[in-house]
């Protein structure tokens, strides 16, 4: 690999870690708006379509709502566009570290009950995550592309 390819490669790394940084920190953040938005809103019942009415209200004049799911857009389309230069098989796993935000903020901002195995399984979560990451480089598809074009056949294993 030449110093070209090298520095090309470490700036797609860097670039990938602030983006699933970014990600987990948008699901986190939008999950927790949307949740605390909810339970203002409170029970929903959608088979009476007053209901349904009320709750498409709720929706749009429930700020925290409103928030989570602009936060959520937000994950969304940054997701689409990871997708285009990062791995399927490393950037799923490498999100779900968020799982390990998502409840620490749950358990900070809206106050709910952790217990000790909720704690181990979410750690369980990101012990595997972590190993899914060591487990290999990232690799950006337009690469694999081009060195199947010029005849390189990489394999992951």
């Amino acid at each position: 690999m030449t110093n070209h390819n090298k520095t090309k490669s470490s700036s797609v790394a860097v670039k990938s870690f602030i983006v699933i940084l970014l990600l987990v920190v948008l699901q986190a953040l939008g999950d927790v708006c949307v949740s605390r938005g909810m339970r203002e809103v409170g029970k929903v019942t959608l088979l009476e379509p007053d209901d349904m009415l009320m709750f498409g209200l709720s929706i749009l004049t429930n700020p925290w709502l409103d928030l989570g799911m602009f936060l959520l857009l937000i994950y969304f389309l940054l997701y689409l566009a990871s997708l285009s230069w990062i791995d399927l098989s490393y950037l799923l796993p490498m999100t779900t570290i968020g799982y390990g935000l998502n409840a620490l903020f749950a358990w900070l901002m809206l106050k709910e009950q952790m217990t000790s195995t909720r704690w181990l399984g979410t750690l369980f979560i990101m012990g595997g995550v972590l190993i899914v990451g060591m487990g290999g480089h990232l690799r950006s598809r337009r690469e694999a592309l081009d060195s199947s074009k010029e005849g390189r056949h990489e394999h992951p294993l």
